[in-house]
């Protein structure tokens, strides 16, 4: 069988060449597809039929002069008018069909009276299909209770006591009791209405209050399930041989279903940009479609009873892991991007996927907006046009096998990557070695592992083998995806938006232009490279993996990217002076002192993407911490500003400031407490009407809480990931000795964070790293101060202590977060 294998794999496929110009007639179908559904969805369901039904009109006005020219002869003027009219008259035609399409469905959504309801945002009682699976979200960043949310169908409802049918899809979001909801069951639900914004798939969000009624579902979607779940169990029940991370990430390489991989595992795989393997892919059908059909071809099966079966099987695959849209997409982008590489043969793919992409978007407009649609789209066109000549590149060297399977990963690399900066600002700098090691098990557990998921539903007794089989290749997958995440540099920033995705353009658009000019000519004219020539092309070919982490290595250095993802808090580099951040929830903040330029602070807060500051606390009125006022202000809404101060009033200059953001001006005292999300202060100084000698003893002391929930006044803070700051302003020795009496309770407690007083100086004393015994102090101060902050005394106290020490004149902006269960900090370009 092997033998027979290895006849059917020549070292280099007949008729590898891709003609585009011949080839590529139907890109103009496809892009005239896609910029209808773009547009349909985002209009009602009458206008979307309208549109359709005008540009079938201008298609048949096109189409018919055309075909009478065709019967008559002309001068060069009239043959090319004609060639022009049919090449327009078939876009045309493809977009009409996807906009009436689009409006069909459209209307069937929001037929009857919901679309009354939805717009007037009104409770309902209701009846629904679910479309997909249930998976987590977000906790509620209130309650931390946790949230899930799930696609279905509302089939029927009640609002206001009408009843009524309806078919429109809605995204429910719901608490634990959602957890179990599959693909096909039926559940009721009530809750608040929300529209969506056009373009969304869901027509509406419900807000589901209380726990559904869950009818599960019978027939293939109760067999499927059963399958997933049995596999699932399996896979948990071998962790002791194949190891928990393969356990746990061992569903998700067969099936998509990740809801047992673990979080460190999910967080590595998303940071050597191997998450794609955790999902039903074009990949894993392309593996299968594969296997089934040289297995069969060994066996002597004629071709198109080989096909057959290898349809058959996907067929089966697609019917096991559900077949949603992004399933079947995923079915038919792998099925044609593996034609591409294992045969060589660009013309078929390149005219099957323009296709693809017209059939796909009429049966489903939505997928026009779709990350995961636009994704797909883009690593077949990278399979189809640099698959075949990377593949020849690679297979100067290797078997043709082997490097059809590493240039698959490399191919799809290039021409995703502007998009992937568009959804995370990060650049995964080993991804193309992480999927080049990979890949040789990727079609291991994807088949093994689908033969034991079926065993496992059938005949539990003969599944052990291949779980271990397909364990150990998972179990591989996520040793990589540690082992480069682990690397230094792993995840490099990148600049967001559209300025990043330019950005990767210019560096991913050269790397395939070069692959293209090193690439052996056309068939029969391909000279013999002497020696020196292929050690440049192995030269070239390694500069080629590099140039990405090496674009973006040089990126980070001339304009730094945003801060580490999962940042709880920040002591901002402002020089000499103070600027501490404190994350509440996405984009938001506490801010406490601004230092003494505006454009530091503003920096270092465009960099931690804070556009709201729920509170902006001053803690005192000396210029190093209010200078910087009007940098917090710049371009962003600023909720509440809390001031102390030894005078009656604030300065003119930062009153007049203050006063311009319209923000609400509130004097702060001992005994003031908020919370928001997650976050909570409590002002532990000064006392009212305490009559402070001066401005430093003035300043405001907070204690911040920051976790998953919040302590009350006057107890140590609750027990899980969270950690506790005290922020000291610039409060000297006799103060804070008045502090700790006042608030005895502290030296119990004691704190995890302090910011020491007065950037480190002698006469803000040691008492507080003595009593509260803090695992890190900060030290906010500029490099080369004339001060001479931080003090040596106040730096031997910190030693004696055990306190580990962070200064911003060494390692610069510091970001604060927990990792694993422990305090972790880093400076805030991710070292």
């Amino acid at each position: 069988m092997g033998k027979r294998i290895r006849a059917l794999v020549p070292q280099r496929p007949v008729d590898a060449g891709i003609h585009p110009l011949l080839e590529f007639r139907l890109v103009p179908v496809a892009a005239a597809s896609w910029a209808a559904a773009v547009l349909a969805v985002r209009v009602s369901g009458g206008e979307a039929a309208m549109l359709g039904t005008i540009l079938a009109l201008c298609s048949i006005v096109l189409v018919v002069p055309a075909l009478r020219r065709m019967r008559k002869r002309g001068g060069r003027g009239r043959k090319f008018a004609g060639m022009f009219a049919r090449a327009a008259a078939v876009p045309l035609a493809a977009a009409a069909l996807v906009s009436v399409c689009a409006g069909i469905l459209t209307m069937e959504r929001t037929a009857g009276p919901v679309a009354s309801v939805i717009a007037e945002g009104r409770t309902i009682t209701g009846d629904f299909r679910a479309s997909t699976d249930a998976r987590a979200v977000a906790a509620d960043r209130f309650s931390g209770d946790s949230r899930y949310v799930t696609e279905a169908v509302l089939l029927e409802a009640t609002s206001d006591g009408q009843r009524f049918s309806a078919a429109a899809t809605l995204l429910v979001i719901g608490g634990s009791g959602y957890a179990d909801v599959q693909l096909g069951d039926r559940f009721s639900a009530a809750g608040s209405l929300q529209p969506t914004e056009p373009g969304e798939r869901s027509v509406a969000l419900l807000y589901a209050n209380g726990q559904p009624e869950v009818e599960a579902a019978g027939g293939w979607y109760g067999e499927t399930a059963r399958i997933r779940r049995t596999f699932s169990a399996v896979a948990g029940e071998h962790a002791g041989l194949t190891g928990k991370d393969a356990a746990g990430l061992l569903p998700g390489m067969v099936l998509g279903d990740r809801s047992t991989l673990d979080n460190a595992v999910e967080t590595a795989m998303k940071n050597t940009g191997l998450t794609h393997i955790t999902a039903v892919s074009g990949a894993n059908c392309g593996y299968l479609l594969a296997f089934v059909f040289l297995l069969a071809r060994a066996v002597r099966l004629p071709r198109g009873w080989a096909a057959a079966a290898g349809v058959a099987a996907l067929v089966g695959f697609v019917l096991v892991v559900r077949p949603d849209a992004s399933v079947l997409r995923a079915a038919v982008m792998g099925s044609l991007g593996t034609i591409a590489v294992l045969s060589g043969r660009g013309k078929l793919p390149a005219a099957l996927l323009c296709l693809s992409i017209t059939g796909l978007l009429a049966v489903d407009p939505w997928l026009s907006g779709s990350y995961a649609f636009i994704l797909s789209v883009l690593a077949t066109s990278g399979l189809i046009l640099l698959g075949p000549r990377l593949t020849e590149l690679l297979a100067r060297r290797l078997p043709w096998p082997l490097a059809a399977a590493l240039a698959v990963p490399m191919a799809a690399q290039f021409f995703c990557s502007p998009v992937l900066v568009l959804l995370q600002p990060q650049v995964p700098a080993f991804s193309l070695p992480a999927n080049v090691a990979v890949a040789p098990v990727v079609p291991l557990v994807t088949v093994v592992g689908m033969l034991a998921a079926v065993l496992a539903a059938t005949v539990p007794v003969t599944a052990g083998p291949f779980v271990l089989i397909s364990g150990a290749g998972a179990a591989w997958t996520a040793g990589v995806a540690r082992f480069f995440d682990g690397l230094p540099g792993s995840l490099v920033p990148w600049p967001a938006g559209t300025a990043g995705a330019i950005l990767m353009v210019l560096v991913a658009g050269p790397c395939v232009w070069l692959l293209w000019r090193v690439g052996p000519p056309p068939e029969g004219t391909q000279a013999v490279r002497p020696a020196a020539g292929r050690r440049r092309y192995w030269a070239l070919a390694a500069a080629l993996l590099l140039l990405p982490a090496a674009a973006a290595a040089a990126w980070m250095q001339l304009r730094p990217g945003p801060a580490p993802a999962g940042w709880a808090a920040a002591a901002c580099d402002v020089g000499q002076g103070d600027g501490l951040v404190v994350r509440t929830a996405a984009h938001r903040a506490v801010v406490i002192d601004s230092g003494p330029d505006p454009d530091a602070i503003d920096r270092c807060l465009k960099r931690l993407q804070v556009e709201t500051v729920d509170l902006f606390i001053l803690s005192h009125a000396h210029l190093d911490h209010y200078g910087g006022a009007a940098g917090v202000l710049r371009g962003r809404q600023v909720q509440r500003i809390a001031y102390s101060t030894a005078d009656e009033d604030l300065p003119e200059t930062l009153q007049s400031v203050l006063t311009a953001s319209g923000a609400e001006l509130i004097p702060m005292t001992e005994g003031m407490t908020a919370q928001s999300g997650a976050v909570r202060w409590e002002v532990l100084w000064p006392p009212a009407r305490g009559g402070q000698a001066n401005e430093n003893d003035a300043s405001s002391v907070i204690l911040m809480t920051v976790g998953p929930a919040a302590s009350e006044p006057g107890r140590p803070a609750p027990a899980g990931p969270g950690f506790t700051m005290l922020l000291t302003g610039d409060i000297e020795e006799d103060a804070s000795g008045a502090l700790l009496s006042r608030h005895a309770w502290l030296r119990d407690a004691g704190v995890d964070v302090l910011k020491v007083p007065h950037h480190g100086a002698r006469n803000g004393g040691a008492a507080l790293v003595e009593e509260l015994n803090p695992r890190l102090a900060l030290i906010s101060v500029g490099a080369g101060n004339d001060y001479g902050h931080p003090a040596p005394e106040i730096l031997d106290a910190l030693q004696r202590s055990g306190t580990a020490v962070a200064r911003t004149d060494e390692l610069g902006s510091v970001t604060l977060g927990m990792k694993g269960g422990s305090l972790a900090w880093a400076r805030l370009d991710g070292e």
